[in-house]
């Protein structure tokens, strides 16, 4: 009897284990189909008002139209977005919490600045909504009326030519790092902490030239500045006649992207939700409107190709700056 009431016993005890499995499980898919039940944070890395704040609190708007809950942008400047990158790699994976950043967070700042994250291995890319238009300019006074010309009297005048930049370790840096050793140029590199007094410096006559992401715009388009180069896969329509420094030569990574990412370990049917609002946002005619109002690239990438991306721009980044020894930490 009593092995008959053990082999029952036994019977029921995992039959009840199986229950409850089964009940956990679907409780965990309702929790997935019913997600957000709260509002979403994206973490900016900059401070109110910039390019990639308003560009985020766009997205979020048009997003939270969607799916039916606010999305908050809370803003972590400093660090070159790394201080957002470490908070949003820390964060619990439940989709709750997003980085909105330049790409470079997670391709480039790390190789000079020590992160508190894997640079390939703690997130999870969603998408790009736009590309940041990086170019080298001039003032509209200055004698140079191409790149090239730029180049040779710097060639003929060691020392004299002196670039700002919105950093040390930015792409733009950089990349006129690889500029000037491909040329065998020798030239200073004045770096600003932002975009805007970099641009400043140019148009103060301060610096020669000035390698920008979006800084130089309003002074090309009141006639202060002159743009001898792009940084980016194409010549930029508004600007045809421009070359870009691929075309002059220049090989280096294409660093341009914008970054929407969750932290690694966010479930599956959570990002396919959170990736189909973003996306649906990002094509929308109100967001369209205001990436042409602040002069940013509408360049949309889905989740497979800013992954592919991402390692891709890491790899290239990394051999380059090898080549340039350039590393800090």
């Amino acid at each position: 009897m009593r092995e008959k009431m053990g082999f029952v016993e036994k019977w029921l005890v995992l039959s009840l284990v199986g229950v409850i499995c089964a009940m956990i499980s679907f409780q965990g898919v309702m929790a997935e189909e019913k997600f957000p039940e709260k509002p979403i944070k994206i973490i900016v890395g900059f401070s109110a008002g910039g390019t990639v704040d308003l560009g985020s609190r766009m997205l979020g708007s048009l997003v939270s139209e969607d799916l039916g809950q606010p999305v908050i942008v809370v803003n972590k400047p400093g660090a070159a977005s790394t201080i957002a990158g470490a908070e949003v790699a820390a964060s619990n994976p439940d989709g709750y919490t997003l980085l909105s950043s330049p790409g470079l967070v997670v391709t480039l700042t790390p190789f000079f600045t020590k992160v508190k994250y894997d640079p390939l291995n703690s997130f999870e890319p969603l998408m790009s909504a736009w590309g940041f238009p990086y170019a080298i300019c001039v003032r509209q006074d200055a004698p140079w009326k191409s790149f090239k010309e730029l180049i040779e009297w710097a060639r003929k005048n060691p020392g004299q030519l002196s670039v700002s930049t919105p950093g040390a370790g930015t792409p733009q840096h950089v990349a006129f790092e690889w500029i000037s050793k491909s040329e065998n140029i020798q030239y200073k590199h004045v770096p600003y902490p932002g975009g805007l007094p970099a641009a400043t410096a140019l148009l103060g006559g301060h610096v020669t030239a000035h390698f920008g992401s979006g800084s130089h715009l309003p002074f090309l388009d009141s006639g202060q500045f002159r743009m001898l180069a792009t940084y980016s896969p194409e010549r930029e329509p508004k600007y045809p006649d421009i070359p870009t420094i691929a075309e002059l030569g220049y090989a280096v990574p294409d660093t341009r992207a914008h970054l929407l990412a969750a932290p690694k370990g966010v479930p599956e049917p959570t990002l396919k939700i959170l990736e189909s609002a973003f996306s649906k946002a990002a094509s929308h005619d109100a967001f369209k409107a205001f990436l042409k109002q602040v002069l940013l690239a509408p360049e949309y990438k889905n989740r497979e190709q800013m992954k592919a991306l991402v390692n891709a721009e890491y790899k290239a980044w990394d051999e380059l700056i090898t080549k340039l020894d350039l590393k800090t930490k």
